[in-house]
């Protein structure tokens, strides 16, 4: 019997209180019909980016939505009367409408995942005549399908799983948690049938292999020449209005997982990880590339010129509205709180230029709200992902754990001054760079579901009576539903 596979949906992937991952598909396409040339391919993968970009996914919910709403961004007295949102706030994630946005995510990743594991096992036997770019091609589809499914998973982790490392006694640095239990399966089989979990360590290491594979792939796609090193400037990888290129398929790097994405997707897992210096050494090779320079805009909220990799969303803009206009005025930032964080920046573009006044009272982000622009309606479909500012705060924490201390500071300082926000940053111990990072990430991260996973990493108790537990989500129920199928 031929192997039958779904392109866009499958059976959730769930699991059985016995820790084993069983998957069967749904909705069904033939594998051989879809795989039968090179565009099969394309269309597999331009799935699994369109997918994730939806708003249980990527456009809202683990970006300006959920994510931000944990990270305490918003007034609680301008949204306490709003569905999942106001419990999420408390730390109620027992609460039915929490558990229903939790799920969704679970579901969305690990049916990306299925996508990615399917394309990657048949275009390991795919003759390279089957792809018009030939053996550069191939290995750009499977790079950028290697380097989705560690990004997906990593986030799977730090949501559903504790953190890998803290800080060691005299907080210079990190050591591993002494944790041997199991949590999350690293899916890399289509079927995934017997999936055992994973202890946070080994699951980390699998992230890091196919990044490092990934990156391996796509350098022979996004680096060997100089219309494809063009293509990866801020005009073509975004918003696509210069560069020759031979197929439209190779344009807007900067909505792929293209070879920066996913170098900088290894130095925020290695920083997760606890391992300072490799972390930084990514970082650098990001930075030192030049085509995603920290360049501050006052008239551009989502300062996309270093914005290394984004997802995008047509109604993006749409899906935010309904949080802001009208009687929805849920998701907005108090003048208090975010003063509270500017201190003598006043006119920080973040926090001065890129938020619009609501009621004298409160402020709201703009970057999801409709922009006028020279490049149409790209500017407002852009999700940003990961960006050169997070690679810069990265890299300084490796100098602040060799007490550096002089350049782990002018790292942020490179941050703040994009945006005209020049009061002086002192670092004297990891612990100073801390506080920095986290005051200036906060400015940088509003609306990209960045925040809450930094508090994460640092062990930092941001409201009052936070208890540990609340950094880790349960498992779906879901799982329980497939055992007593």
């Amino acid at each position: 019997m031929k192997n039958k596979i779904l392109l866009l949906l499958f059976l959730p992937l769930l699991f059985g209180c016995n820790g084993w991952l069983n998957v069967t598909p749904q909705s069904e396409v033939d594998e051989e019909d879809l795989f039968a040339d090179g565009e099969g391919y394309r269309n597999s993968l331009n799935g699994v980016y369109s997918r994730i970009s939806e708003s249980d996914m990527y456009a809202q919910q683990l970006t300006w939505g959920f994510m931000d709403v944990l990270a305490q961004y918003y007034n609680f007295d301008k949204m306490n009367q709003y569905g999942a949102y106001p419990k999420a706030y408390k730390g109620d994630y027992d609460n039915s409408e929490v558990k229903g946005i939790l799920e969704s995510i679970w579901q969305g990743a690990y049916k990306s995942i299925a996508n990615c594991n399917n394309l990657i096992q048949n275009i390991d036997k795919a003759d390279v005549t089957k792809f018009l770019g030939r053996e550069g091609e191939k290995n750009m589809l499977k790079g950028e399908a290697l380097a989705l499914r560690a990004f997906l998973h990593f986030d799977l982790l730090r949501l559903f799983a504790p953190v890998a490392v803290e800080l060691n006694g005299d907080k210079t640095g990190y050591v591993p948690v002494n944790d041997n239990n199991e949590y999350l399966p690293y899916c890399e089989t289509h079927p995934a049938m017997f999936q055992k979990r994973e202890n946070v360590q080994g699951y980390l290491d699998k992230v890091i292999r196919d990044l490092k594979d990934a990156k391996t792939l796509l350098a022979t796609f996004d680096t060997v020449s100089s219309v494809r090193k063009d293509q990866l400037r801020t005009t073509n990888r975004l918003l696509g209005t210069a560069g020759a290129v031979e197929d439209l398929f190779y344009c807007f790097r900067g909505f792929r997982m293209n070879y920066y994405a996913a170098t900088a997707m290894l130095a925020r897992v290695y920083n997760y990880k606890g391992e300072l210096q490799l972390a930084a050494e990514q970082a650098q090779e990001v930075i030192d590339n030049g085509s995603f320079p920290v360049k501050g805009d006052y008239a551009k909220p989502k300062q996309y010129e270093d914005v290394i990799f984004a997802l995008s969303n047509r109604k993006l803009t749409e899906l935010f509205e309904a949080y802001y206009t009208g009687t929805n005025k849920v998701l907005c930032v108090s003048n208090t709180a975010l003063n509270k964080i500017l201190g003598s920046d006043t006119y920080d573009y973040r926090g001065y230029y890129h938020m619009q006044n609501l009621d004298g009272a409160n402020k709201v982000s703009k970057k999801y709200l409709p922009v006028s622009s020279d490049q149409g309606t790209i500017p407002n479909e852009i999700i940003p992902i990961i960006r050169t500012s997070e690679m810069q705060y990265i890299a300084g924490e490796y100098y602040a754990s060799i007490k550096d201390y002089a350049t782990a500071a002018s790292r942020i300082t490179v941050v703040k001054q994009a945006s005209g926000a020049y009061t002086p940053v002192t670092v004297q111990s990891l612990e100073d760079y801390h506080k920095a990072w986290i005051n200036d990430a906060y400015r940088t991260f509003i609306g990209e579901g960045q925040l809450f996973f930094l508090y994460k990493k640092l062990g930092t108790e941001f409201y009052s009576g936070m208890k540990d537990e609340a950094f880790v989500f349960a498992i779906p129920d879901s799982e329980d539903v497939t055992l007593n199928q």
